[in-house]
Order: structure tokens, then sequence, then C-alpha cells
């Protein structure tokens, strides 16, 4: 694995343990975009890893990932993941892949995908689940709902 896929895991097990988000937000560049099926964060907001990580954490009273592949070539990293958690009490695990830019030792992109049906059936709404858009989960998980 490669310096900074290394640091990154390092990071998010940092974050998910202790949320420290300055840590791993640390490692992405001013113009970075991070984005999920939840959530889109990009340099025109400003601090935009710092925004994303703390809507990444927000919604769990705990959160564990585990890497269960990682794939690295020129300049880019895919990383398989499962993640297990709570949230509002309730056991929740999902399992995606996230890939990662890099660009003067610096992560300069940042996507993640999996199926969001499990958080969402966790986050809840008032208007519903099934009726979520990602911009409606992004803003419950940052109000705490």
């Amino acid at each position: 694995m490669n310096k900074l896929t290394a640091d990154f895991t390092n990071a998010l097990h940092l974050l998910e343990k202790a949320s420290d988000i300055d840590g791993i937000a640390a490692l992405f560049s001013d113009d970075a975009v991070l984005s999920n099926p939840l959530a889109v964060h990009d340099a025109d907001e400003g601090g935009a890893a710092k925004a994303f990580w703390t809507a990444y954490r927000a919604p769990f009273e705990q959160i564990s990932s585990e890497f269960v592949n990682v794939i690295e070539g020129d300049g880019t990293a895919m990383l398989e993941w499962r993640s297990d958690g709570t949230v509002r009490g309730q056991p929740v695990s999902y399992s995606g892949v996230s890939v990662l830019e890099f660009a003067n030792d610096r992560i300069s992109s940042f996507r993640a995908y999996f199926d969001p049906r499990e958080l969402v059936a966790h986050v809840g709404s008032p208007q519903g689940s099934e009726d979520m858009t990602p911009s409606d989960v992004e803003s419950a998980n940052q109000d705490g709902h």
C-alpha cells in the first residue's frame, strides 16, 4: 500500500474511533472534490474535506470500517470496504468501494460508491426515507436527525 493510501486508512480509523476530523481532512488538497451517494462537497464551498468527513461521522454513535481489498495504480487507489456501526442505537452494516485520486502528495478526489438504503433507513426523515434525495439525507445528518 502506498504511503498516502495507508495514511488515509489510518486517518479514517482515527476519525471513526476518536472523531478526529482534522487528521483526515489534512490529507486532502484545498480544491478536492468528495462525494458519495448521500453528499457532494467541492472546493467552491471551502473546507470541503472537513465538511464531508464531519457529515460522514455525525450520524454514528460508533462506526468501524474494514478494508477487504486495495488496488492501486498510478495516482489512484480503489478501496473495497465494509463498515459496521450503530445509528440511534440500531446496528447498521454496509459495504462499498472508495476511489482516491492523488495529486502533489495530497488526495485530490474521493468518491465512495455504496447502496445508501441501509443508512437512509436509520437516519430517517419526516417525509419518509423512500422519498429522500441525497441532499435530504445530508441535511438530516448535519441536523442530528
